[in-house]
């Protein structure tokens, strides 16, 4: 009975890793006490010259308020954070050899396949409106941008990884 736990527990921890949509990265100054912090907003200039489409860049902005509401922060036009967001995209292509790995050892499963998609990153910097310092950014890479039917709901889920580690704890 022990195995069969382990396994299932196993597998489940694959499966819930595999969900991501992205590999989220992120950095804060440790030096910063978050918890004083209760006002946000965009820095408009840097949204600006935020080279995507309009979709793509309501959809970031629209997934970052939800996610500061449910953190408790208030949208304000004197506020103590801002928000810039960077993003860009590469060119990828898969090769999937056909070749596969087996209990009793490697062998070719079928023919080669080679599938090109879009990558995208997305950093998100927030920064101190008082001191005009960097205090967090995450990034979150890897989000496939090429499939027009789930790039609508990925892009939100992308954004709730890259925040779910802001605000960090408190000291």
């Amino acid at each position: 009975m022990k195995w069969y736990s382990l396994f299932a527990f196993l597998i489940a921890a694959v499966f819930l890793t595999s969900c991501n949509t992205v590999r989220v990265t992120y950095d804060f100054d440790r030096a910063t006490d978050f918890n004083t912090y209760k006002t946000y907003n965009f820095h408009q200039k840097g949204i600006d010259k935020l080279e995507l489409n309009d979709l793509d860049k309501r959809r970031i902005l629209a997934a970052i308020d939800v996610q500061m509401a449910a953190k408790g922060f208030t949208k304000s036009d004197n506020p103590q954070l801002y928000i810039n967001v960077l993003a860009s995209s590469k060119e990828k292509i898969n090769i999937d050899n056909g070749y596969y790995g087996g209990y009793w050892g490697p062998y070719w499963g079928g023919p080669s396949r080679v599938y090109q998609y879009t990558s995208g990153t997305i950093i998100i910097d927030i920064v101190d409106n008082a001191r005009n310092i960097l205090v967090w950014q995450g990034a979150g890479s890897g989000l496939d941008v090429s499939n027009l039917n789930t790039k609508g709901d990925d892009i939100p889920k992308a954004i709730e990884e890259i925040l779910a580690k802001f605000p960090p704890p408190a000291k």
